[in-house]
């Protein structure tokens, strides 16, 4: 999930002399965070009552297609800035779900006894995930920088992206296993 944030903010920062991007001051670029830190806090927010309908899992499975949704949309539209900030604002959406849901997945599938140490695991899991995501985007990135040019060429944050989408769409496939677990156990 963690690679979109360190795509946009790179392809935002690219100065216009690379054939792409908005060559966006260090402070500006950090202002396209702004609608994933938003609409992470909505999705917090409506997760709760969202969560009284849907299975966690489901709703794990379905912030996972937003992430999804926000690696697409970053592949296919960045030539405007307000797309940076779509993109940004689709991401956040998604990992606020995905974050919110994650503490309710975690409890059906662990004994009372080890919640704890399975929350504390998850939190050491998303760090490891955040290091992961930029370290792929970097080679990502360093694999389409072409011999004696400092900037990669726009289509490996198309590729990059796309491995979001894969990564995401592996996330979703895995999730609804969890769902139909958790169905059976309640219903049996």
């Amino acid at each position: 999930m963690y690679l979109l944030l360190t795509l946009i903010t790179r392809y935002a920062q690219t100065p216009h002399d690379a054939g792409y991007g908005f060559g966006l001051t260090i402070f500006v670029a950090g202002l396209v965070l702004i609608p994933f830190s938003v609409l992470g806090f909505v999705a917090g927010k409506l997760t709760p009552r969202v969560r009284t309908r849907i299975a966690d899992p489901l709703l794990l499975a379905a912030s996972a297609i937003v992430v999804g949704g926000g690696f697409a949309l970053f592949a296919a539209a960045r030539s405007e800035l307000a797309e940076l900030f779509a993109a940004m604002g689709v991401l956040g959406f998604g990992v606020g779900g995905f974050s919110s849901a994650m503490p309710g997945v975690i409890r059906t599938v662990t004994p009372m006894s080890e919640t704890s140490s399975a929350m504390s695991f998850n939190y050491v899991v998303r760090s490891v995930g955040y290091c992961l995501g930029s370290a792929i985007g970097g080679l990502i990135l360093a694999a389409g920088t072409g011999p004696g040019h400092l900037f990669p060429d726009d289509s490996a944050y198309t590729t990059a992206a796309l491995v979001g989408v894969g990564a995401m769409a592996i996330t979703t496939l895995t999730s609804l296993p969890l769902a139909r677990r958790r169905s059976s156990e309640t219903h049996p």
